[in-house]
Formats: structure tokens, sequence, C-alpha cells
């Protein structure tokens, strides 16, 4: 018989024999093909959407797109309306020129004056965003969704989440996890 005694006292040679795992150069290719795209979504709303996933022991990011999924359903289905409405702080006008024959205004010199505190103090965002990898398609459907609606894409997402979060807690909605099978394929052989 052939071949090597795997129980001999010398069995120094089949430690040499095997194949040392080679050390991979890290590409980070996963990432750059996925981005993580940040978000200016309410502080409540991305901390329930962490809370869900950390309930449910599983990353915000499969996460997140399964609720928008869920919620872009609903949104087709007609269960999922939006009724925007102008907001009152969201002003905006622009100035234009055009040429007169009026007589010149006097306008009146103005003093440095000290700075006086605004009623509206300016807020940081930091905190306020939240960066989802939901991949290129979604992000496009959210886009098209915000745009037929004249809509910013934070609040189209935060509603999404939102209802999905509330489908959830009410019973409507189930996340499950479904094992992926991985397909063996033969990497080599010896006769």
């Amino acid at each position: 018989m052939s071949g090597r005694n795997a129980f001999s006292n010398n069995n120094t040679t089949v430690a040499h024999d095997l194949v040392v795992a080679q050390k991979r150069k890290q590409t980070r290719n996963w990432e750059k093909s996925n981005p993580a795209r940040r978000y200016l979504i309410p502080v409540d709303v991305r901390d329930e959407v962490a809370a869900l996933a950390e309930a449910l022991m599983e990353n915000v990011d499969p996460l997140a797109c399964v609720l928008f999924d869920y919620a872009e359903t609903c949104h087709t289905r007609g269960t999922l309306k939006f009724k925007p409405r102008l907001n009152p702080k969201g002003r905006k006008h622009t100035l234009t020129w055009e040429e007169a024959d009026t007589e010149p205004i006097q306008l009146q010199s103005r003093r440095h004056r000290s700075v006086k505190r605004t009623d509206t103090p300016f807020h940081s965002l930091k905190g306020q965003t939240a960066a989802y990898r939901l991949g290129t398609e979604r992000h496009v459907r959210l886009r098209v969704i915000a745009e037929a609606y004249n809509l910013p894409l934070a609040d189209i997402l935060s509603a999404f989440f939102r209802h999905s979060i509330r489908a959830f807690r009410d019973g409507k909605l189930k996340i499950r996890r479904e094992p992926v099978v991985m397909q063996m394929q033969v990497r080599g052989w010896s006769e």
C-alpha cells in the first residue's frame, strides 16, 4: 500500500505538505459598489429603525431595505398615499431686475449694530442624519417617488420607515430570515 501512514511517529512531512492560506489584499469593492447615502430623517425615526434592528439582531442596512421594499409595495398598491402640503417656513423667492426711469432713491447710511440673537437659532445637523446602504436601484425609485410629489428624499424615506414600523407593530408585516443556499463547486481533486 503506497502513501503515508498518518499514524506513524514520523509525520513532520505532513505539516510541510499542507497549503498555507495566502493573505489577500482588502479591496473594499463591495463598499464602492454599494455606497451609503445620508438622509436627513427625524431622529426618532432613525432610532426606531436602529431599535428594531437590534431587537431582530440584524444589521440596520438589510432591515432598512426590507422596510423600504414593504412601504414601496404599499405605495404602489395605493394603501400608502402621500398628501403633500406647502411648508410655510419653506417660502422662497428670487430677486430679478429690470430697467426703469424713476427718480433716484436716497438710502440712509447704516451704522454697524451689535449682533443680536435671532428667534431661530442655527442648529447643527450632527446626529440628525442617517446613512443607509439601500442600493442604487432603491435610491433611484425613492428619487422618482420624491420627484413625483415634489418632496425631499428624506421625507419620503421617513414616511416609508414609519409606515413599515407601524405595520410591523400592528402585526401586518412579518420580517423573517431566509437561509441562503450556497452552491458548491469543485476547486480541485486528486487521484
